[in-house]
């Protein structure tokens, strides 16, 4: 027995079959999972570039937005002046148009009560002639009767 030793013999198969998965995965390493690997990062990367180009874009948005708020707030500032300068200017016409109105109504009714005047003071002078002249009558008409009495 003794050419016989029981132990443990190394199997090379197990050594073989050890490189030829480390040569495998060396292979996959570099066709297949570097390339994806990098698809992954350069995927990644441009994501981070997109969101950051996203950010900006949302912040130039904002500023635009705050820059049109603040436009609007000065437009409707500036209208609302305008509108009660116009407000203004058209009460101001309006109530010189008003006056110029009574003002002419007021020279017509004078102007109306001067040709009044006018007209009861001939009215007057002709009812005096026409007095005298009925009392100019009277008399005669009276004087006609003592002499004829």
């Amino acid at each position: 027995m003794e050419g016989i030793h029981v132990g443990v013999i190394p199997d090379i198969t197990l050594f073989i079959q050890v490189i030829i998965f480390f040569i495998f995965m060396f292979i996959m390493k570099k066709i297949y999972f570097e390339p994806y690997l990098q698809a992954f990062d350069e995927r990644e990367r441009t994501i981070e570039n997109l969101l950051k180009e996203a950010e900006e874009n949302k912040k130039k948005t904002e500023e635009i937005l705050s820059k049109v708020d603040e436009i609007l707030n000065k437009t409707k500032i500036e209208t609302q002046k305008i509108m009660e300068e116009y407000h203004h200017e058209t009460n101001e016409i309006v109530s010189t148009i008003l006056k110029k109105a009574q003002n002419e109504a007021e020279e017509m009714i004078e102007d109306a009560k001067k040709e009044v005047e006018r007209v009861v003071e001939i009215e007057k002078k002709t009812m005096d002639k026409i007095i005298e002249n009925l009392a100019k009558e009277i008399v005669n008409k009276l004087l006609l009767k003592e002499k004829a009495a």
